[in-house]
């Protein structure tokens, strides 16, 4: 059990002369505010002020985390905060409130885009945001240890997936392996269990190996001049299981199981030190990284190198001073300590957490959740490699960058009219990968614009973003078209212009019911068929008693008009509807049946809904094609995501003049799917419609029937 004396003795002891009363208050308030949920929620809290004092971060941070939910829960609101705590850190914990923890709550992807993007909008005025939402967790699944039920499950998978990533690229390496050995003993408890008796089982083996090679090493550095700390590591039971899935070896068999941290004074003596070490035992080829020369992204630097001992055992070797340790253990985390002065905090940002800013610009691109989680993890995952411009300016950019994303990283405009790039005297194309320190001069031509397969060459953020962006300013503009070729035939119908209708009060009304910004959105909304024309119908009707509305009954009287065209014999005034279940239309054999109180239903001869139907119950019927007829029916598309295809569709049912009432868009792995709903004049005009759709490249349509409670009832 935490105690408030624990918390205030800790901070204390990296900062002796820290003012101890707002500590003090927040453990009160806390109390006070968090009380009714008994002593395990303040407990909680208590805990996660010790994650971010291990961080040595600041006053601010350490109060914010003890009263992180205060806010969220509506157990206080921002000025009572404000008052007790004093603005800045009341603002840290109000950024918070509009960040949605994943896994609790959150159900879809969609919604875990849209909360991970307010952490991303929130961290990028005050990175400290992050560290509190990764202590919050750590937290969590360390109290949830043992538990399997679903909310759990889908809060560890979720780390795995971001958090732990999240917290490697802040350089907090320690809570990236206690997140990923977490999550991974809720979701592969057997797996955990295996690996954990595997290590304990090796434990004096290992421990005996990584002493022997030290006393080695340490005996050659020494004759050599050179002082040196020794940390042992052995690979965490997540990382054991991965390298173990992904070379398909058994767990003692893992290449870097077991590793030696080597800490000398100077940066020099780090490379010196690595010429001794290979020059003692084999160095395995290919794993050399030189993080010094070219630092991750986030600020990690080191020597990497594994190398076999005289054994045949595996080692790796890291060789680092005492300050790249330093950020090493604690990431971007040390340029937020409790040292920093508020006036710096700004220009620390930017100097440590550049990436931050970028990542935040590239999600306000885009609108689209899926799209803005591509781009997270995209962050995440990378790498970096280092290029130059052709005056020697150092571009960082993501390992497997392109000359693409160099054009972008550069300029946009450059980006958008890049045409390839020109490495060491030699023209490569804009897909040519970066390689560290390429020297890079871009070429350019104003005819070159981006395309979708554009897409398959860019990897880095702001060039993806940057192409998505361009690339819907051009459908847009195709879109706006085809919605204005569509609106125009439309109101052709009824005896009216387009142009004059768009600026009628009638339509201004329709715009502003429907939240339409202008009636560009609406039109652009129709060519993309996200709308229909039917639409404007449904309103207009809702306005029907209001006098001054000419337009609108005109549009009503044309699409109000009831089914005519189907001759029942013996009973010609008879009331009939088309049955939804088999949508007859002109040409197809019908039948009719009498139901009580409503009429006459017509179906398709061979609609199953007629079985076992009381035969003193059917009539005959027959299409009068002596009368204009139009008959609703719906058309179900499957095709590429290619916008183009989806212009090619709508321009074949413009052109055969059927009215377009309804349409839904929708993706399913990968293939647009969509469902419209139109009125034709007969079946022989549907015939010659469907052969035209199913004649274009990449798609398929057929008739689609929906079911229809049965005629019987």
């Amino acid at each position: 059990m935490i105690r408030i004396e624990q918390i205030i003795s800790s901070y204390k002891a990296y900062v002796p002369d820290a003012d101890i009363v707002p500590l003090q208050k927040a453990y009160i308030l806390a109390g006070r505010l968090l009380g009714g949920d008994g002593p395990v929620a303040i407990q909680e809290h208590l805990e996660v002020a010790r994650v971010l004092i291990e961080l040595k971060l600041d006053l601010e941070s350490v109060v914010a985390g003890m009263l992180y939910s205060t806010i969220k829960n509506n157990r206080a609101n921002y000025g009572e905060l404000a008052s007790q705590i004093g603005e800045p850190t009341a603002k840290l914990v109000d950024s918070l409130d509009h960040f949605q923890p994943a896994g609790l709550g959150v159900e879809s992807r969609d919604a875990l885009a849209l909360s991970m993007r307010a952490m991303v909008d929130a961290a990028a005025k005050d990175p400290r945001v992050i560290f509190v939402i990764l202590a919050i967790r750590l937290v969590r699944l360390r109290s949830w240890s043992g538990l399997t039920n679903k909310k759990v499950k889908n809060f560890a998978a979720e780390t795995l997936e971001l958090f732990a990533p999240l917290a490697e690229r802040l350089g907090l390496n320690h809570q990236k392996i206690e997140l990923e050995d977490l999550s991974f003993a809720i979701l592969y408890p057997e797996e955990f269990a295996s690996i954990s008796r595997f290590l304990v089982s090796k434990q004096l083996d290992h421990q005996s190996a990584l002493e022997r090679t030290q006393r080695i090493i340490e005996k050659i550095l020494q004759a050599h001049g050179i002082n040196a700390r020794f940390y042992h590591r052995i690979k965490h039971c997540f990382s054991i299981y991965t390298k173990a899935q992904k070379y398909q070896v058994s767990y003692e068999d893992v290449h870097d199981l077991l590793g030696l941290r080597v800490i000398v004074d100077e940066t020099e003596l780090a490379y010196h030190a690595l010429g001794l070490v290979h020059g003692r035992f084999t160095p395995v080829q290919g794993r050399f990284k030189d993080y010094i020369a070219f630092p991750k992204a986030n600020g990690y630097q080191s020597i990497h190198t594994a190398v076999v001992n005289d054994e045949g055992q595996g080692f790796e070797i890291q060789i680092r001073t005492a300050e790249m340790h330093h950020i090493a253990e604690i990431g971007v985390a040390a340029h937020w300590s409790y040292k920093l002065a508020g006036t710096n905090r700004a220009a620390e940002k930017k100097r440590s957490m550049p990436w931050l800013d970028e990542l935040s610009k590239s999600l306000t691109i885009t609108s689209d959740p899926k799209e803005s989680l591509e781009i997270f993890t995209r962050e995440l995952y990378s790498d970096l490699v280092y290029a130059f411009s052709p005056k020697g300016r150092i571009h960082r950019l993501p390992l497997g960058a392109t000359v693409l994303d160099f054009a972008y990283a550069v300029h946009t405009q450059l980006g958008h009219h890049c045409r390839g790039a020109k490495i060491d005297g030699q023209v490569v194309p804009i897909h040519h990968r970066i390689k560290h320190g390429d020297q890079v001069m871009i070429l350019t031509e104003d005819s070159e614009h981006p395309t979708p397969a554009w897409l398959g060459y860019a990897n880095t953020n702001r060039a993806l973003s940057s192409i998505r962006s361009e690339l819907r300013k051009t459908e847009n503009q195709e879109a706006l078209k085809l919605g204005k070729d569509i609106f125009s035939e439309q109101m052709v119908r009824i005896g009216l212009k387009g142009e004059d209708y768009l600026s009628s009060v009638e339509f201004g009304k329709f715009l502003k019911y429907k939240k339409y910004k202008s009636d560009e959105a609406f039109l652009i909304d129709l060519g993309f068929g996200n709308c229909s024309v039917n639409e404007l119908k449904v309103f207009l009707i809702g306005q029907a008693d209001s006098k001054s509305w000419t337009f609108s009954k005109k549009i009503m009287q044309t699409f109000g008009r009831k089914a005519e065209g189907v001759v029942i014999l013996g009973l010609e005034d008879q009331q009939f509807k088309l049955a939804k279940c088999c949508n007859p239309l002109k040409g197809d054999d019908i039948l009719g049946v009498m139901i009580q109180g409503e009429g006459v239903s017509i179906h398709q001869t061979d609609c199953k809904n007629l079985r076992g139907i009381d035969p003193k119950r059917l009539v005959d019927a027959s299409w009068d094609f002596g009368k204009e007829e139009r008959t609703q029916v719906r058309l179900l598309l499957h095709f590429d995501q290619d916008i183009k295809t989806h212009f090619q569709i709508m321009k074949i049912l413009v052109s055969a003049k059927v009215r377009i009432l309804e349409c839904h868009h929708r993706l399913v792995e990968n293939k647009s799917t969509e469902e419209i709903n139109i009125e034709v004049a007969s079946l022989d005009q549907f015939a010659k419609i469907l052969k035209r759709l199913n004649g274009l490249n990449q798609v398929t349509a057929r008739r689609l029937f929906e079911p229809e409670t049965p005629a019987q009832s």
